[in-house]
């Protein structure tokens, strides 16, 4: 591993520095956390942060008369705040005009709108009862006209390609084979300076000593008894993730003892009125954020029929606990997840049907007690967080000794 040799000063720049947020924000956390005990010094530049996030926030405050403005100004007060701070080497997960090292969490930004709108499409095909209510736009994409929307969604597909294509990133950490695959294609220059880093999970935090007792005490306090089957949604974006697809599934399953816990998707209240029309208020449980280890302990199955998850951290942590998952081909992890051993990989995103199916087989094996715990983890055995945090690192040294040579 390339080891530094003097402490760098390291800096963050991304939107929000929010741990809470979500995968990619909680990784990049813990990055930060590592570079801290190994003696760099960090520095994190958004426009905010949470109390108690890691390293030394700098607020950086633009303005601009539209969104697209306003987005090209951050971008540019983000490099130029790190620069007049002196920082040896700069990290971005956002669309920047240049950073030496850009960690695209999310992949292309066209490949992520694609998916988007697929899954609005398909939850607006579907009638009858669960899905009749128009899909909610989120809160980052409800303000503004459709012409400035495009314009901000056009500029980050700019500067994504003069990352990428032009050179404004010196390496480009890519946390799945799709993320790697989708910009070679779209990139074909930027190939050279792709280096697949795949996420690690907490191994030590997510376990199956702790699973019996997490189970127990969140079963307990939800009134689910050890003997009632419980599938469990963890995300924030609900359409994106297939949440309207898993409902259909349930209803299409139709045993009337099976509870679903959904935790973070966005407005809570709005996913948790359709879960309990599809089935039944009673069996729904529903939190705007719980611990994912209590969580996918207490759960049988994790259904997450995504239509794009570049990674999945959330698989990574159910798999790590003993939980099968059920996703699809768009899932970053999916080629991790051994099929009738750890989960069931999906072709398609959006098919009730398939889910349905999928979803009897495990519950299946649940009630009969024939699920191999230790073989579900046996699939996360070699993604610890320590060699994520070591290769991390290694490219963080590495930017910053390329940027030191000019």
């Amino acid at each position: 591993m390339t080891t530094a040799t003097r402490p760098l000063t390291v800096a963050f720049l991304i939107d929000r520095w929010e741990p809470e947020r979500g995968g990619a924000e909680r990784a990049l956390a813990a990055l930060a956390s590592h570079l801290e005990q190994r003696g760099h010094r960090v520095l994190a530049f958004a426009r905010r942060a949470s109390p108690g996030a890691p390293g030394e926030f700098h607020a950086v405050a633009t303005g601009g008369w539209s969104r697209k403005a306003r987005e090209r100004a951050l971008a540019r007060a983000l490099t130029s705040a790190a620069e007049a701070a002196g920082a040896d080497v700069t990290l971005g997960i956002r669309h920047l005009e240049k950073v030496d090292l850009f960690w695209p969490h999310a992949g292309a930004h066209g490949r992520g709108l694609e998916a988007r709108e697929a899954a609005r499409q398909r939850t607006a095909r579907v009638s009858g009862g669960i899905d009749e209510e128009a899909p909610e736009e989120s809160p980052e994409e409800s303000d503004g006209d459709p012409s400035e929307l495009a314009g901000r969604h056009g500029l980050f597909t700019e500067l994504e390609r003069q990352l990428c294509e032009g050179g404004g990133a010196r390496r480009i950490a890519c946390v799945s084979p799709l993320v790697a695959d989708e910009l070679t294609e779209l990139y074909p220059g930027c190939a050279p300076r792709l280096v697949l880093v795949p996420n690690g999970v907490d191994l030590e935090r997510f376990n199956l000593s702790e699973r019996s007792k997490r189970s127990s005490e969140l079963r307990e306090r939800l009134g689910i008894s050890k003997t009632r089957p419980l599938v469990a949604f963890l995300a924030h974006e609900a359409e994106l993730k297939g949440l309207p697809t898993l409902l259909d599934a349930l209803v299409l399953h139709g045993a009337s003892d099976v509870h679903l816990l959904l935790a973070g998707p966005r407005p809570l209240a709005k996913w948790k009125r359709r879960a309990e029309r599809a089935i039944g208020a009673e069996r729904v449980h529903a939190f705007e954020s719980i611990d994912a280890a209590e969580a996918l302990s207490a759960a049988d199955v994790l259904a997450h029929p995504t239509w794009r998850d570049t990674s999945g951290l959330v698989l990574l942590e159910a798999l790590a606990v003993g939980t099968p998952v059920i996703t699809t081909r768009r899932a970053g992890e999916a080629p991790l997840v051994r099929e009738k051993i750890s989960g069931s990989v999906l072709e398609e995103a959006g098919d009730a049907h398939a889910l349905a199916a999928a979803l009897e087989h495990w519950l299946a094996k649940a009630r009969s007690g024939a699920i191999d715990r230790e073989a579900v983890r046996a699939d996360v055995a070699r993604r610890a967080m320590g060699p994520w945090l070591a290769a991390m690192e290694a490219l963080v040294v590495e930017c910053a000794a390329a940027r030191a040579r000019g």
